[in-house]
Order: C-alpha cells, then structure tokens, then sequence
C-alpha cells in the first residue's frame, strides 16, 4: 500500500508542479483567488459557495464520518 501511496504523492507533486509552470506563463488563464486581510471579516456566504463549488465540484461537504474516516486512512 504504501508504493501506491508514494507513486499517488509523486504524481500529485509532479501534477501541481506543470499547473504552477503553467499558470505562471500564462497569469490571464489562471482563475483570481479572492483574498481579504486577515481580520477583515468573512467573506460574503454567495462568495463561500462560489469558491468551495469552485474547489470541489459541489456545494455540499461530506458528512463528518466521511471525513473522519479518511483522515484515519490518511494517517496510516
């Protein structure tokens, strides 16, 4: 498991590291992440959802055994 593993993290990297070249000669095709200085408040809830859709696809996050069951695979 753990070659799976580290062949997935290799990929990931290798992944992340050809969108970040990529972004970087082209800046007008990467979408603007929205910022706001720290304890400047929230953002506005249209804008939440308008992000997480953004980043996972959907407005609904998994449900908490969901979650605490991967981060125990994660772990391992």
């Amino acid at each position: 498991m753990l070659d799976a593993y580290d062949e997935y993290r290799r990929r990931m990297i290798a992944e992340t590291s050809a969108f970040i070249t990529w972004g970087l000669a082209h800046p007008d095709r990467v979408p603007r992440i929205p910022r706001r200085p720290v304890g400047d408040g929230a953002f506005s809830r249209a804008m939440q959802q308008s992000f997480w859709f953004a980043a996972l696809g959907t407005l609904e996050i998994a449900p908490a055994s969901v979650i605490r069951r991967f981060l125990r695979w994660a772990a391992t």
